[in-house]
């Protein structure tokens, strides 16, 4: 029996994958979605998807039924542990953030051999990569390029950059002493601010005070913030981010 073709988005019943599925099924023809999340997705979004999966990313064997099943043509990496949460526990951030991305970037090798070509790999980043050693320095410093301020402060920091390396590694150099060249990945990754959605409640980022304020706003609720007055971020809108996910994914390889 053929495998059927599917995009695969992990983390789906996160803020960003609610915004991505509504898009993708709008496309035409309409494409075919498997996700996978340690929960179930949201029943709003249970129509829209061929298939949901309740599993983890570190779950090596659930990953590799998903190969025999599926003929998965892309993969939008979702899931994390986010900034906050990563600081309160950064051993099992790094496990998840770290360990669960080169699960997805592996299965996605194996699943280019399968086919013959790169399977495209979505990742979303995070400005988090970026890191200055304190106020002072960071007001001194101009607008920060690609490359610049390598040193994160948190370790979800920390795994975003090391993931950007892998997700690299993968694409141009992965099983390079092979004396079969292997066929690689199409690594594709954006660094995103803060993200700021009207729809889903915010789950655990360093930014999430943005979008709390708004939404403690439309409940007529007081919010007390922790930031300082003089703190500036920025902050993009979550169909904003979802479509450079999609432009991203469509741009020429």
């Amino acid at each position: 029996m053929s495998r059927q073709k599917v995009i695969l988005i992990t983390g789906a019943n996160g803020e960003v994958g609610h915004g991505l599925i509504e898009k993708l099924v709008q496309q035409t023809p309409r494409p075919r979605i498997v996700t996978l999340d340690i929960r179930n997705i949201a029943p709003e979004m249970q129509p829209l998807v061929e298939r949901h999966i309740v599993g983890d990313i570190l779950d090596t064997i659930l990953l590799s039924t998903l190969i025999n099943e599926y003929d998965i043509e892309a993969i939008y990496h979702l899931a994390a542990l986010l900034s906050t949460h990563s600081e309160f526990n950064p051993e099992a951030a790094h496990r998840v953030n770290v360990q669960g991305t080169v699960n997805l970037l592996h299965l996605a090798a194996e699943e280019g051999r399968l086919r013959g070509k790169p399977v495209r790999f979505l990742y979303p980043s995070s400005i988090a990569a970026y890191g200055v050693p304190n106020l002072e320095a960071k007001a001194a410093a101009p607008p920060a390029k690609e490359a610049d301020f390598p040193y994160p402060t948190t370790m979800y920091g920390c795994n975003k950059l090391y993931c950007e390396h892998l997700g690299r590694y993968y694409t141009f150099h992965y099983q390079q002493l092979s004396a079969t060249p292997p066929v690689g990945v199409d690594f594709r990754c954006v660094r995103f601010p803060g993200l700021i959605s009207a729809t889903t409640v915010p789950s655990g980022g360093t930014s999430d005070y943005g979008p709390e304020m708004l939404h403690a706003a439309a409940q007529g609720k007081p919010y007390a913030c922790f930031v300082r007055e003089d703190t500036t971020i920025p902050f993009m809108a979550m169909p904003d981010a979802v479509k450079s996910l999609l432009l991203l994914a469509e741009a020429p390889a």
